[in-house]
């Protein structure tokens, strides 16, 4: 064998190594635990995805269902019940309008903002600003996983629509709450 042969044939080795390590490794990666997650998430340290899709129970992409209308009336109650004493959907109450929110925002990011709330206030970038942006964390409602689908269908139904009038939005007239202090981290 040639020098030149020689050092092909090393060179390959070496890529081919290098490969199967990256590879094998991979398969040894070990799962984190739940008290690692809490530490990770309290001190900022989100991955990609978390950033682009929130913190909470939706831990993976969600494939979007067809937009079920019985679904959104049912979250269009929720909303009303649960929701419209801080959010209207084209004007600020002491919570952001969402007509918008599911162009600005995944799915998930959204069901994980309902159903994760306060770690989303806490510790989400995007939460942090509106936290401070409206000087108050969004109040825990007790919402279930498929109350969240509602909640979204609801939305996904609404987002195309014209902006209405304050006294025709839905939950026209349900008070806000009182003030809240910011709790501290």
């Amino acid at each position: 064998m040639t020098r030149s042969h020689c050092v092909r044939f090393f060179m390959t080795l070496s890529v081919l190594l290098t490969v199967a390590f990256a590879v094998l490794g991979g398969c040894g990666t070990k799962t984190e635990t739940p008290e690692e997650y809490q530490a990770r998430i309290t001190s900022g340290n989100l991955t990609d995805w978390e950033v682009e899709h929130g913190i909470g129970p939706i831990k993976a992409d969600v494939e979007i269902w067809p937009l079920d209308n019985a679904m959104a009336a049912a979250g269009k109650e929720l909303f009303v019940k649960k929701c419209a004493t801080c959010h209207y959907l084209d004007m600020r109450k002491t919570g952001p309008p969402l007509r918008d929110i599911t162009k600005r925002r995944s799915a998930m990011y959204i069901m994980n903002q309902v159903l994760n709330a306060e770690i989303m206030g806490k510790y989400h970038p995007e939460g942090k600003k509106m936290v401070a942006q409206y000087a108050q964390f969004m109040t825990i409602q007790g919402i279930t996983e498929e109350n969240a689908r509602q909640l979204y269908d609801f939305l996904r139904s609404e987002v195309n629509n014209p902006a209405v009038p304050e006294k025709d939005q839905p939950g026209f007239g349900v008070p806000p709450p009182p003030p809240q202090t910011t709790p501290a981290n």
